[in-house]
């Protein structure tokens, strides 16, 4: 072996070691702390670079920052006069208003209207029409902006309304979106400000790559918020010839709950951009506008507890008739497994919608594959959606509470990703919601237990490959 390999050799081996003890401080997770060290030792130099990559995301002092201006908001919203005559105080199913409350997000709040989309064109419509009818303020936070005909018309209108003197603030995330440059720096000719999320510099990122922002927020004037599963490019207007149909849920809001939306844009776009934006401006009075009781809840790797896992978690193990779940990506960690089986063992009537075949990312379509056989065992119900692409994330538990986000049901999103989702208490909105799930189920084809157990062994090789990388999806 030539002396120049074996120093190279050596060297990784030293390396690896060396990254042991990070690892261990960095993980909390036994599991993903064992993967990671055991990458680190028998393939050094690549399981180090990977672990730098994506495993050494960290809470690092701007993020101190950005759960400095959390406390400060949440005084702010407690001591608000403004609010008032929105905050509820009686608990809800299963107390999952008070439980929210503690681990990450806005008191629940009554007085609200609430619309549901099932796509993105209707939904898209309306944006529209609410950016076109600001006057002061349009705030703008999308994971995804693709550099197409779609992105180019809310840029368009963007620009349109800059020019006019209304504030236009749009934050987006590095890695969801590369190509959104030429957009972005025509929105700040025209008077605009952007911002980008975690920029993913490898060498110089004190976090990593791993943390992404995958929020979906467009809030007009502080009195109109739109949030939900769906980004900005053709694919989620259906105009993909690869997946057709792209079956989405979004939510139009107004009343008291976009108080709670403007709050976490504010906080994301002091982290991004510097600038805290804060008074009677940009929090105006609410209005009572309907009679649906909400609550923002938000999560993200800054969080002690990730606010997505619990509330999740929290929802599965407290369902006692039905929990019905869409979801693109169903890569669950042991918790979250353990309650889907044991909620199904009750005898509660579990059902999950998801992405059918062929799906738009190969890898979290297999690896999620992996826990389909231990789930339908359990009693769990798997549907794969037919009609085109399966991309909402909803959680509906008991014909009493709802939950619509841009949370999917993945270990990335409930641990790494900063998520946002609207929780809804009304029982009348949640049945409408059941309405349209059962709506779904007739364009999806159930799993079979018997045939996925006969699916040949090239899948099952797939899905067993696939769900090593599972911390990472």
């Amino acid at each position: 072996m030539p002396h120049a390999l074996k120093i190279f050799m050596l060297t990784g081996n030293i390396i690896g070691l060396l990254c042991v003890p990070l690892v261990l401080i960095r993980k909390r997770n036994p599991v993903s702390a064992i993967a990671w060290s055991l990458a680190a030792i028998f393939v050094p130099w690549l399981g180090v670079f990977f672990f730098i990559l994506f495993g050494a995301s960290r809470v690092h002092r701007r993020l101190k920052r950005k759960l400095y201006h959390r406390s400060r908001f949440l005084r702010l919203w407690t001591a608000s006069k403004s609010l008032e005559s929105g905050i509820v105080t009686a608990p809800t199913w299963a107390d999952m208003d008070r439980y929210c409350l503690r681990i990450g997000g806005a008191p629940a709040t009554e007085g609200n209207e609430v619309r549901h989309y099932e796509d993105g064109v209707t939904a898209l419509r309306d944006k529209f029409e609410a950016i076109r009818a600001a006057t002061r303020h349009i705030h703008v936070e999308y994971f995804i902006l693709h550099n197409d005909g779609t992105g180019w018309e809310l840029v368009d209108l963007l620009c349109e309304k800059a020019s006019q003197g209304v504030e236009v603030r749009f934050v987006v995330d590095d890695i969801g979106s590369p190509h959104a440059g030429p957009l972005l720096e025509k929105l700040r000719a025209a008077g605009g400000k952007t911002a980008v999320f975690l920029p993913a510099h490898i060498f110089r990122s004190h976090y990593g790559i791993g943390l992404r922002n995958h929020r979906k927020i467009l809030i007009c004037d502080g009195i109109t918020g739109f949030v939900g599963g769906l980004n900005m490019g053709d694919e989620y207007m259906g105009k993909s010839r690869e997946f057709g149909f792209w079956r989405d849920s979004d939510l139009r809001i107004t009343g008291p709950a976009v108080l709670a939306l403007q709050r976490v844009f504010v906080e994301d776009w002091d982290f991004a951009s510097g600038e805290l934006l804060t008074g009677d401006d940009y929090f105006p009075q609410p209005e009572r506008n309907g009679d649906t009781r909400l609550q923002i809840v938000w999560s993200g790797p800054d969080q002690e507890n990730n606010a997505a896992r619990e509330t999740y978690f929290a929802a599965i193990t407290s369902a006692r008739k039905r929990l019905w779940i869409s979801t693109p990506y169903l890569i669950p960690d042991g918790a979250i497994l353990a309650g889907l089986r044991a909620t199904a063992l009750r005898g509660v009537d579990v059902r999950i919608i998801t992405q059918s075949y062929p799906p738009d990312h190969w890898l979290t379509y297999w690896a999620g594959r992996y826990f389909w056989e231990e789930l339908m065992t359990a009693g769990v119900r798997i549907f794969g959606y037919e009609k085109g692409m399966m991309h909402a994330k909803v959680m509906l538990a008991d014909s009493a509470w709802g939950s619509v986000g841009s949370a999917n049901l993945d270990i990335r999103s409930i641990r790494l990703n900063f998520e946002i989702s609207c929780h809804i208490h009304t029982v009348g909105v949640v049945s409408e919601l059941e309405k349209v799930f059962e709506n779904d189920l007739e364009s999806c084809k159930e799993v079979s237990l018997g045939e996925f157990r006969r699916r040949p062994w090239r899948a099952q090789l797939a899905e067993n490959v696939c769900r090593l990388f599972s911390p990472l999806l």
